[in-house]
């Protein structure tokens, strides 16, 4: 078996952890050639959880954010030479980093790396990826936009980047009878209420407030309408209370963590992002997979996943206004074209984003990375 070691910033649920998730355990349902040891820079989180159930070795380097640790470095030496690893796939800039310094010490290994955004935190982090960029194998990036800019902006060579998008493991939103229907009884919705469904962290990215500015234009034109918002993070009490002044209190429910997200998407009309950057958002592929339309900003990835006026709406990020508008389109169709809107989005899915179509691609990846020094079927 070849042991690939998956390194990963954090494995806290997010998109790029539930995606290196989704990857490994279809890969080895696939290609049972492979042995995947998952290792993250920070203590394990939920997604670290999903993957021990799976009887995947997870290890964590127990690093501090903000703080190198050089025990780390040692730490991912000993599970390297344990484990018998040569290839490394890392994922996230400070795992992408860190990758390449191990690279550096053990010249054997292969090393691939994955961008999940378009936003890597500044100039700087480009930087370094652009002076340690000879050091990867081969980078991969997760959207046609984001390949552009880093191409543009120098940080990768061309050569060596390739566009493999996130995948979405349909199967897994496949509508469950009665689920929405209980979800709605849970939260006591109104069965008259067109009920929006946001999932995603509390922090700046995703733009909370630029959302509920927007809701608000939105209740006063359509008041019979409800908003869900999924996730927790360090903005979720700011933005409540935003909530509240806006006099929203009763039409946003709060609902923290949530694991049944394809349960809550099932329970609603339709799916809303409001962030003001993104790579390829695995959350819009998964609202898509259930069969909803989608109104979202016009940033990073988004325009690969949701095809305008087919699949949903696209409109201006940062405008409360832009967004509202985009909202009441959607909600004002008629409920056959919204339905078709969201078949058509479950179709766009099956027919490019399936993951076993992708993990075919990360394994023909692998297989040129390794060889000719072993040879993979």
């Amino acid at each position: 078996m070849v042991p690939i070691l998956f390194l990963i910033t954090g494995l806290n649920t997010g998109g790029a952890e539930m995606q290196v998730y989704q990857v490994i355990k279809t890969l080895r349902a696939q290609k049972p050639i492979y042995r995947p040891i998952v290792v993250s820079l920070l203590p394990p989180g939920q997604v670290g959880q999903k993957l021990e159930q799976e009887n995947i070795p997870v290890y964590s380097l127990e690093m501090e954010r903000g703080r190198p640790s050089m025990m780390a470095i040692v730490r991912l030496n000993q599970i390297i030479k344990k484990e018998n690893i040569q290839l490394i796939h890392s994922h996230m800039y400070h795992a992408n980093l860190l990758g390449r310094l191990i690279k550096f010490l053990h010249p054997d290994i292969k090393l691939v790396n994955t961008i999940h955004n378009i936003h890597i935190g500044g100039r700087n982090r480009e930087r370094m990826l652009r002076l340690t960029n000879r050091l990867a194998d081969s980078v991969t990036i997760i959207s046609e936009t984001a390949r552009t800019y880093f191409v543009e902006s120098g940080t990768v060579r061309p050569e060596k980047l390739l566009f493999l998008p996130n995948g979405v493991n349909t199967k897994l939103y496949q509508e469950k009878p009665g689920a929405g229907e209980a979800i709605k009884r849970e939260l006591q919705l109104p069965d008259t209420a067109f009920t929006w469904l946001a999932v995603g962290r509390f922090d700046e990215q995703k733009n909370y407030p630029n959302l509920l500015q927007a809701f608000q234009r939105v209740v006063q034109k359509e008041p019979d309408t409800v908003l869900l918002i999924a996730g927790v993070g360090p903005l979720l009490d700011q933005t409540k209370k935003l909530a509240a002044d806006l006099g929203l209190s009763s039409r946003v429910r709060f609902l923290g963590y949530r694991t049944d997200i394809p349960d809550m998407m099932s329970a609603a009309d339709a799916y809303v992002m409001s962030s003001d950057w993104e790579g390829m958002p695995l959350v819009l592929q998964e609202a898509s997979s259930v069969g909803l339309p989608i109104v979202c900003t016009d940033v990073g990835g988004n325009k690969e996943v949701v095809i305008e006026g087919e699949t949903g709406f696209i409109v201006q990020p940062k405008s409360s206004f832009a967004l509202a508008e985009g909202m009441l389109r959607l909600l004002r169709m008629d409920p056959e074209s919204r339905t078709q809107m969201g078949e058509a989005g479950k179709d766009y899915m099956q027919s490019t984003f399936e993951m076993d179509r992708v993990a075919e691609k990360w394994h023909a990846l692998y297989k040129q990375v390794l060889e000719p020094q072993i040879q993979i079927v």
